[in-house]
């Protein structure tokens, strides 16, 4: 009785009342862990799917790939441009085409646009038409032109723009030099060839004749690409009949090129 009366069992006493206690706690950690009731999962999952739907409104990972693909045009641009200056500063003139840089070790490859093919144009590389070329232009087309400002400086001067600038889509460009916007005006845009691990693949330009426009322009090879009888000529020539044949050519109106071989 001392060893009872010791521990109080009696009067329920420290010993019974710790072991209420442990009793409660072990209903209140069954409660807690008993999981998820099917409402509560639905509202998660609910909550869940709307806050996905804001992260993706907000991130847009389309546009982000078109904006990521337009900054990567304008620094190929930038890049280009960069070595034609260079060129420029030891021959006193530009090249006639960008895979000159190349062979006078001012860039290691000529850039294609990130996604470019036959359905979305190349870069564009015109020049001045003499010899020693004073002056030339870049152009790209981006996915995503600003609409704050002319993202090409010549769409802020009168008639300094290529004849088809537009309609192949170009919005973009960067100068180099004096330009002289009539030779711009009769010019038409002629893509950069593809260059690819496997090769080449020269960009074929659509072409659909419009009522005051004659369906072909003849060029003679014999004559430089160019026909004095139209005053067609190339823009620009290149000896190879193949290449010509897809090209724009410069005589009143403004045709695809046929050469005459």
């Amino acid at each position: 009785m001392s060893f009872l009366g010791k521990s109080n069992l009696s009067s329920g006493g420290p010993f019974l009342g710790t072991l209420g206690v442990n009793h409660k706690s072990s209903i209140i950690n069954r409660q807690s862990i008993r999981g998820f009731t099917l409402i509560e999962l639905l509202v998660v999952v609910i909550i869940l799917g709307i806050l996905a739907t804001l992260a993706l409104t907000i991130l847009n990972p389309a546009t982000q790939i078109k904006k990521s693909q337009d900054s990567q045009r304008q620094h190929d641009l930038k890049q280009l441009q960069t070595a034609l200056d260079s060129y420029y500063n030891d021959k006193n003139f530009y090249p006639q085409s960008p895979t000159e840089l190349i062979a006078a070790k001012n860039i290691q490859t000529v850039p294609n646009d990130p996604i470019a093919s036959l359905s979305w144009p190349n870069y564009v590389y015109i020049k001045d038409q003499s010899d020693n070329p004073q002056w030339n232009v870049l152009f790209a087309k981006l996915a995503l032109p600003s609409s704050s400002s002319f993202s090409c400086p010549l769409e802020q001067m009168n008639s300094c723009l290529p004849q088809d600038y537009k309609d192949k889509g170009y919005n973009y460009c960067v100068v180099s030099g004096n330009v002289k916007c009539t030779q711009i005006a009769a010019m038409n845009i002629a893509p950069l060839p593809i260059i690819t691990p496997s090769g080449v693949i020269m960009p074929t330009p659509t072409f659909t004749p419009t009522p005051t426009q004659i369906p072909v322009c003849w060029c003679s090879q014999a004559t430089g690409w160019v026909n004095g009888a139209m005053g067609c000529q190339v823009v620009p020539a290149d000896p190879r009949p193949s290449v010509n044949i897809n090209r724009y050519c410069v005589c009143p109106p403004v045709n695809r090129c046929t050469p005459d071989i």
